[in-house]
């Protein structure tokens, strides 16, 4: 199973200003079809920082809204990890089965038949490690799903990361006024080091990696 890192890096200067305006890293995955909308990981920055995770999913279903701050709380789940090409079922009592034939290739499914709901909130979760300690099954995506209706989610080796405050973990984040750096693992690339840019408001590629191509870092305004 692939493992990925990425190293960021902040000066004396930056790491003053985030903490008197309490301003954190965030950083979320988008899944196919989708751009992202969960805060997967957000922490407070140390001058050198490491967040490693492996290509593991699980899926779970939540009643949680798809709203803006909103804390995904996991009420059901596939545990780790789910398999693509699978289908699994979450039941009238709560309980989820699978994995059954009926999935879709490279994705992970879910299909919604719980009753006591018009729909459940189902999206991927995955673990991580952030400066040393684990983090375990923070969400990475969510979206609605309806009674019989089927959640198909295709991970991505992409993530995005940006500086915000009163954003934390594991929350939908619909809105982001800061400029986002998309950076894109895969294809070689199991290792990105940044730098925190403080005039542009981005993270710019750390010289000297090797691994890092010209086209896996990519800088915008947020979309979201």
């Amino acid at each position: 199973m692939a493992s990925y890192k990425l190293d960021t890096a902040f000066t004396n200067e930056q790491l003053a200003v985030l903490n008197t305006t309490g301003t954190n890293v965030v950083v979320a995955k988008p899944t196919a079809g989708s751009g992202p909308n969960v805060a997967w990981q957000v922490f407070h920055p140390m001058q050198d920082n490491t967040l490693s995770w492996e290509e593991l999913y699980g899926i779970y279903a939540s009643t949680s809204e798809v709203t803006n701050g909103a804390i995904l709380t996991q009420l059901s789940s596939t545990g780790l990890p789910a398999l693509e090409n699978k289908l699994y079922t979450i039941e009238p009592s709560g309980a989820v089965s699978g994995p059954a034939s009926g999935g879709t290739p490279a994705s992970l499914a879910m299909l919604n038949n719980y009753s006591y709901k018009t729909y459940l909130t189902v999206g991927l979760y995955q673990d991580a490690t952030v400066n040393g300690t684990k983090i375990i099954g923070n969400a990475l995506s969510a979206a609605p799903v309806l009674l019989k209706s089927t959640a198909t989610m295709t991970p991505f080796t992409i993530i995005y990361i940006w500086l915000a405050s009163q954003v934390i973990s594991n929350t939908v984040v619909t809105t982001v006024t800061s400029p986002m750096t998309k950076l894109v693992f895969g294809g070689g690339v199991d290792n990105i080091s940044v730098a925190y840019d403080s005039e542009s408001g981005t993270f710019i590629p750390t010289t000297g990696n090797p691994q890092l191509k010209k086209e896996t870092v990519q800088y915008f305004l947020p979309s979201l």
